[in-house]
């Protein structure tokens, strides 16, 4: 009975918690491609999009590159469990970045987006392995 409570406190307690821009949470590949246009979106359509960037890089030709993060973990269920949380606990961390390349002018020359989803495990069995 207490397993089955911990489970369920777990289930409704389970944390998330995210940093970076939180503009590209919910921001797909196919969003993106309906916002940028190549050629003709300006920096400033992107800030107004996207909002400022995370960095802000030169290449050695003087374009400019504009960095967006966004990084969101959600704790595991497991964690919540008492004595199995010392053994093995962790987090599914998801990230997304996106990298927009300027040219002399302002104007978007290319851009690109990753999205990555993988597993941080901790505890005593996982710290072991």
């Amino acid at each position: 009975m207490h397993v089955i409570l911990a489970l369920g406190l777990g289930l409704g307690v389970s944390g998330c918690a995210s940093v970076g821009n939180e503009s590209l949470r919910h921001l797909t590949r196919e969003g993106l491609d309906g916002q940028l246009e190549t050629g003709k979106t300006t920096k400033e359509d992107v800030r107004v999009a996207l909002g400022d960037p995370n960095t802000t890089d030169f290449t050695d030709s003087g374009n400019e590159i504009w960095k967006y993060r966004h990084v969101r973990t959600q704790a595991k269920v497991e964690n919540f469990i008492p004595v199995v949380d010392l053994l093995a606990s962790g987090q599914d961390v998801t990230t997304k970045e996106v990298a927009l390349f300027f040219d002399r002018d302002g104007l978007l020359k290319n851009y690109t987006m990753i999205e990555v989803e993988d597993e941080v495990r901790t505890g005593l069995i996982t710290a072991n392995m």
